[in-house]
């Protein structure tokens, strides 16, 4: 469970060695030493655990600018899970505890999303209320209208995987799932989709709502079969992160689907990662593209996912990459955060754009939609993708 009480002692275990100070992406930006980490963790000890001051303004202001990126908590010398704190302190404070209409959206948008007319409703009117404000418009037709089912493999079949389609691949950009399907498929691998998927509830566990989260592990875990699969993929990072490393704590250690959800913790991956594992049974004749890639922050829960695409694209003929000055830093997305802390996102924001031009590149690729999302809102010339689109169109089942 992702408590406070649980995580008191951790705290305590920051060596205050700087490494937080050296990735945090708002304390770059607006160098104060309240934004970073260690002063963060400081003050949650303070104020809801040791209880010696307040709850304030200022300290949810503090709480909020945090973009739960995890770059402290990869970078952390002791190991210290800075997001979990910052999460279970939002859930103390009562952050996230949606009511009235933007509960009701929430609800419809996250938990109910296998409802497609009512999905579209509430896409609607999330973006009148401002749940939703300046997000893309929703996909004519989401990818669980194109897809559902079993697909089967193209060719000798070399195995079977499940397909976690996140919110922003069904709802947003469904090229990506049809690129996802046709790329395993073409490979030989048979791909079962689960009906029922929900969320995976990292939006909502970012907003400290944890019940609401737990609704949603429970939902996917009791629709996957992991007996009958070889793994379960994602092509977001953020879903795989959510998966691997939060399904577990969001469930009680006495829980009926707590083995469950370790067994799916040792299944996931990302799809470029598992390509790039388990090899391509069918090499793609050229790629004529000149690429960049803009690495997600929630790359840490795989040791390979960050440069699985580099691999698997860059070994293809026509194919140049074009490494970013700094392809880790984070473009200050962040979710809803950019919405919620707009000036701060922009200026995070501006300095990845600015890198992303100066690489020349014609095609900008990463693995989450958000990030996707944001950085195309930023850019004029150059397109952004996913990278196993770029795959599919190299092996024409895609067009560009």
């Amino acid at each position: 469970m992702l408590k406070l009480e649980n995580y008191q002692e951790i705290i305590n275990k920051c060596s205050h060695c700087s490494y937080c100070q050296a990735t945090c992406p708002v304390y770059l930006e607006d160098l104060l030493e309240s934004h970073v980490a260690r002063n963060r963790l400081n003050l949650i000890n303070q104020v809801l655990i040791l209880r010696t001051m307040p709850v304030s303004q200022r300290f949810r202001e503090i709480l909020d600018r945090c973009l739960l990126c995890t770059n402290c908590t990869q970078t952390c010398s002791s190991k210290v899970p800075v997001d979990e704190i910052i999460i279970a302190a939002r859930a103390e404070v009562g952050k996230g505890t949606l009511g009235g209409l933007k509960g009701f959206v929430m609800s419809k948008m996250l938990k109910q999303r296998g409802l497609t007319g009512l999905m579209s409703k509430a896409g609607s009117l999330a973006q009148k209320i401002g749940v939703a404000r300046e997000m893309p418009q929703l996909a004519s037709k989401s990818f669980d209208q194109i897809y559902s089912g079993t697909i089967p493999a193209q060719g000798e079949q070399r195995g079977r995987v499940a397909y976690f389609v996140g919110c922003g691949t069904n709802f947003l950009y469904p090229d990506t799932g049809v690129a996802v399907v046709e790329v395993l498929t073409r490979n030989g691998w048979e791909v079962v989709i689960p009906d029922g998927q929900v969320c995976c509830g990292i939006p909502v566990i970012a907003e400290g709502d944890l019940a609401a989260a737990r609704e949603m592990v429970t939902a996917n875990l009791k629709v996957f079969d992991l007996d009958s699969v070889e793994a379960v993929i994602t092509d977001c990072t953020s879903c795989g992160m959510m998966m691997k490393e939060k399904f577990s704590k969001l469930l009680d250690a006495d829980d009926p689907l707590q083995e469950k959800a370790q067994a799916l913790a040792g299944k996931i991956f990302e799809v470029t990662d598992f390509l790039q594992q388990k090899g391509l049974s069918e090499t793609p004749p050229a790629l004529d593209k000149t690429f960049t890639y803009h690495v997600p922050c929630h790359r840490g829960w795989s040791p390979t996912v960050a440069d699985a695409p580099r691999n698997l694209l860059g070994s293809l003929p026509g194919a140049e990459l074009r490494e970013l000055e700094e392809p880790e830093r984070c473009c200050g997305a962040a979710g809803t955060f950019f919405m919620q802390q707009r000036e701060l996102s922009e200026s995070i924001r501006s300095h990845r754009l600015e890198q992303i031009e100066a690489s020349q590149a014609d095609t900008v690729i990463t693995q989450c939609p958000v990030c996707r999302f944001y950085l195309s809102a930023g850019l004029t010339s150059q397109q952004v993708t996913h990278p196993v689109i770029l795959l599919a169109q190299a092996y024409g089942t895609v067009q560009p």
